[in-house]
């Protein structure tokens, strides 16, 4: 009787364990859903044109995990991309999938790490941390991995 009961504890114990460590996974994929933006600012060429590009990141929930929408736009650029994104401890990797519609050039794999998301606290305040990967910016003086470029506008 001792060992029956000790049995159920257990299971009911790994149940319990299951429950949460799912429900975590879960929070922790819902909580990168949203939009981001991250604006370049790269002056005025040599002709007086402005050098302004815009990336966009729109995350949500699929059928079978997370999935990334990447499109910047702006000065000779055009990116259309369609990725996985996978939360790995407190990061979530952007993964390329596929092109769309509205893409100029063609430089990634499939499986190609694009870039890292992560939340940390900076100065008192949460920030969306970027590493970047394959997906670099347009303008070189902001290919300093590990910095704030990206903000969760919704």
């Amino acid at each position: 009787m001792k060992t029956i009961l000790l049995d159920t504890m257990r299971n009911t114990f790994r149940f319990v364990i299951f429950l949460a460590v799912a429900a975590g996974t879960a929070y922790a994929q819902n909580s990168w859903v949203g939009h981001y933006v991250f604006t370049e600012d790269g002056g005025k060429n040599a002709g007086g044109t402005h050098i302004m590009i815009t990336h966009e990141i729109e995350i949500s929930q699929g059928e079978n995990g997370l999935i990334a929408m990447i499109q910047s736009n702006g000065y000779q650029t055009s990116r259309d991309l369609v990725c996985s994104a996978k939360v790995e401890s407190a990061k979530l990797n952007i993964y390329f999938e596929s092109y769309g519609e509205n893409n100029m050039f063609e430089p990634y794999e499939q499986g190609d790490l694009l870039l890292s998301l992560s939340n940390q606290t900076v100065k008192g305040k949460a920030e969306v941390i970027t590493t970047w990967g394959k997906f670099t910016p347009a303008i070189e003086k902001n290919e300093k991995t590990g910095q704030v470029y990206f903000r969760k506008t919704q």
